[in-house]
């Protein structure tokens, strides 16, 4: 009964995410907690990590998260893609504070959640 229920409620968190995402709105802020990816989140002003951060770094292990729009190409980094996430508010969860962007940041996919939202149907920007 447990693996039915875990994998029901997997099923309605994947359903929600396609709903909120599936339009073509590039206005989705989606809500995007951290996943234990080993690696800390920049919050860059371009989707290149020469290009400068916005902000300080992001971490799992604070209770960090994400608000993301849309996806594009970007940077390839270690191999791991190159889809990033625009970034409308980074949550610093240890801190407690959310700092807005206008216009959006660029935070590496991977590196937020696996890619999870691009592969769930984030739209592209």
């Amino acid at each position: 009964m447990k693996t039915r229920t875990a994998g029901a409620a997997a099923a309605l968190a994947a359903g929600a995410l396609l709903l909120t995402t599936g339009s073509a709105s590039a206005a989705a802020d989606l809500h995007v907690a951290l996943t234990n990816t080993g690696h800390g989140v920049g919050v860059y002003w371009d989707p290149n990590s020469g290009d400068g951060k916005a902000s300080g770094d992001l971490w799992y292990r604070n209770g960090d998260s994400v608000y993301i729009d849309c996806w594009v190409v970007g940077e390839s980094i270690g191999g791991q893609g190159d889809v990033w996430y625009a970034t409308s508010q980074v949550v610093y969860g240890a801190a407690n504070t959310t700092t807005g962007f206008t216009p959006d940041v660029w935070t590496f996919a991977p590196y937020v959640d696996g890619a999870a939202a691009f592969h769930a149907g984030l739209p592209r920007c």
